[in-house]
């Protein structure tokens, strides 16, 4: 996903004398300073000393140079959560904008937690529907918060945390799964970032690490108070200014408070880190006794069937950090004698223990051909039509067909607006930074002949040559030739019910492939069964009205 770039200054600024550039003349004529030009030594401007950045200081560092990543995903999917107009659609594209994380989604939607019932789930689409919206928006948030860490200096207290958030994160989420709560993912994910400042600081710390990992580790030492005397402020002071800066939720800012008596599912929160912190000491220890006493207090269960349900939890958080990519984390969650290790038990392959200590393969920069995955997504449009489909959904997973099936580096779907003038872009995958939907905007009036108008007007699917048929050329007009680029293209109209609404495109642009007959084929296919849909949509809100 792409981080929002944020221009933060990494320090506090100094008193300064005159600049550099101030317009006053002094002797001589005034200098032009040429932009292209390295800048000298003395205006280069260097991140303030770590000792120096106090809390918002590092809020920004993070911001800017830590995890920039991590808090544009954030941001967007609290985007997506806070408004009313938001669809599972828009959630489903915004995933699907980063291989690599439509890759790890797809990987935890399909271990056993989540897929209880064994149908493969291929589409970012489709999990979104089977799993929910919460579930799958915590997903994103927990493998983002992974790649974060596994990007930083991976120091043993990261490593250690992460084990511990993962250990306390499913503890809780079973908690409240337990009190029935409406929500339990939210429980996991406040759950599993309750930490996060910590976790940052020992990831990203280039200079005060050493000197907090050394007065941590005196006999006695009360660890808030050594962070106040080394940084200036405490940890926790730094998650509960992230949780604001990068909007992780309510949940997540009444647990770093503590506020039990407001909020009762911060108990979960609290209990789920405390119960992993204590399976550290030992789970025979009189103080876990203790605690689990109180967890069947609070559940209201009995405590032979608590114990059994932790104890399940530890085996089960270990599997769940391996299917996150955490696999480093595996053998640091303690697991009583009678729980299993992953590698015992039955897992998907590639997601036993220690399937994460070698380095998961980059995902490839364009999608390539996959026949099996446009088949099973095929399979999963069909599911999809013995319903009463979504419809943005059903483009959503047609174009993901395309992108990630057929192997097209670039897919679109334009609609036409409802006086019929204006066809805009819809719903786009593979476009990079900017939005095409802004740019992909035609006029379909008689004054506008393109190829785009062609295909409207004619219900023509067209496969687009470099250099094209005679007959075409003279319909590849400049804004066509600025919105596909270079080399050839598909294109084909959607019809539904003798009328058409809009289109599809797909390309290789970026990549530069040639195309192929047998992508024009699938490519097709798609389109037609994105007919099927919205048709057969169509015609059941047409019924339901009569």
């Amino acid at each position: 996903m792409k981080a929002r770039p944020i221009h933060a200054t990494p320090g506090p600024l100094e008193p300064q004398g005159p600049s550099r550039m101030d317009p006053t003349p002094s002797s001589g004529p005034a200098q032009v300073l040429d932009p292209r030009a390295e800048p000298a030594a003395d205006m280069v401007q260097h991140p303030a000393p770590e000792g120096e950045l106090g809390l918002r200081g590092w809020v920004e560092r993070l911001n800017a140079q830590g995890m920039p990543v991590f808090a544009g995903t954030a941001r967007d999917l609290s985007r997506i959560a806070a408004s009313d107009g938001s669809s599972a659609a828009e959630l489903a594209r915004v995933v699907l904008q980063d291989a690599g994380m439509t890759a790890r989604v797809l990987r935890v939607s399909n271990s056993p937690f989540y897929n209880q019932s064994g149908h493969r789930i291929s589409t970012i689409s489709r999990a979104v529907v089977v799993l929910g919206f919460d579930a799958v928006r915590s997903i994103c948030l927990s493998i983002a918060v992974v790649e974060a860490m596994a990007s930083g200096r991976g120091k043993e207290r990261v490593t250690r945390g992460m084990a511990r958030s993962f250990h306390a994160a499913v503890q809780a989420r079973t908690f409240a799964m337990k009190r029935k709560d409406d929500a339990p993912e939210e429980v996991f994910i406040a759950t599993l970032l309750y930490h996060l400042g910590s976790l940052a600081f020992w990831s990203f710390s280039e200079e005060l690490a050493d000197q907090l990992d050394a007065a941590l580790r005196r006999p006695g030492q009360d660890p808030r108070a050594a962070e106040r005397a080394v940084l200036g402020f405490e940890l926790r002071d730094l998650t509960r200014e992230l949780t604001h800066e990068w909007q992780l939720g309510e949940l997540l800012e009444h647990a770093v408070d503590d506020k039990q008596d407001e909020d009762p599912r911060v108990r979960n929160v609290a209990l789920g880190h405390e119960l992993a912190a204590e399976a550290e000491a030992g789970w025979d220890a009189p103080e876990m006794d203790a605690l689990l006493d109180r967890v069947a207090e609070s559940l209201y269960l009995p405590l032979d069937q608590v114990t059994r349900l932790v104890h399940a939890n530890a085996d089960e958080a270990a599997k769940t950090a391996v299917y996150y990519g955490a696999g480093y984390a595996d053998s640091l969650i303690p697991r009583p004698r009678s729980a299993k290790r992953p590698g015992a038990a039955q897992s998907a392959p590639g997601t036993g223990a220690g399937a994460d200590t070698v380095a998961e393969a980059a995902p490839a920069p364009f999608p390539e051909p996959d026949p099996m995955l446009q088949l099973q997504i095929l399979r999963e449009l069909s599911g999809l039509l013995e319903t009463n489909p979504d419809f943005n959904l059903l483009l959503e997973m047609v174009l993901e067909g395309v992108h990630r099936g057929i192997g097209l580096d670039r897919t679109l779907f334009a609609l036409l607006t409802a006086d019929r003038r204006t066809l805009k872009a819809r719903y786009a995958l593979g476009w990079g930074p900017d939005d095409v939907r802004e740019r992909f905007t035609i006029d379909t009036t008689h004054r506008s002949r393109n190829i785009f108008v062609h295909t409207l007007e004619e219900g023509e699917s067209l496969w687009v040559t470099q250099p094209p048929e005679p007959r075409l050329a003279p319909l590849l007009t400049p804004q066509v030739a600025a919105l596909t680029g270079a080399n050839g293209f598909f294109v084909m109209p959607i019809v539904v019910q003798n009328r058409t609404i809009g289109l599809f495109y797909a390309d290789r642009e970026p990549s530069g492939r040639p195309l192929d007959a047998e992508s024009y084929t699938s490519f097709k296919h798609f389109c037609q069964q994105a007919n099927l849909g919205l048709s057969y949509a169509r015609g059941t809100r047409a019924g339901g009205r009569t």
